[in-house]
């Protein structure tokens, strides 16, 4: 019988006194943070490019991690050349 599989998602928003970011910054492996400025939180247009940018490498670094797992379970089978 397959096997089921089960995505979560987290997400926070919470007040910080660390310097604004451009970019998104991996702070463990697969979790990744941006921080924006207070004008920028107070738009639903930056706040959802934000999430959206921080949320993309996060999404691509679950995919490699789940991935490589399955590709260590069952081997991936090709067809055989003719």
């Amino acid at each position: 019988m397959a096997k089921n599989y089960k995505i979560k998602v987290h997400v926070e928003i919470v007040e910080s006194e660390e310097e604004t970011q451009e970019e998104p910054l991996e702070i463990s492996p697969g979790q990744f943070e941006l921080v924006m400025n207070e004008n920028q939180a107070l738009s639903i247009d930056d706040c959802e490019q934000a999430l959206l940018r921080t949320n993309y490498p996060a999404v691509r670094a679950a995919l490699v991690q789940h991935l490589t797992a399955m590709s260590k379970k069952k081997p991936v089978s090709r067809p055989e050349p003719e």
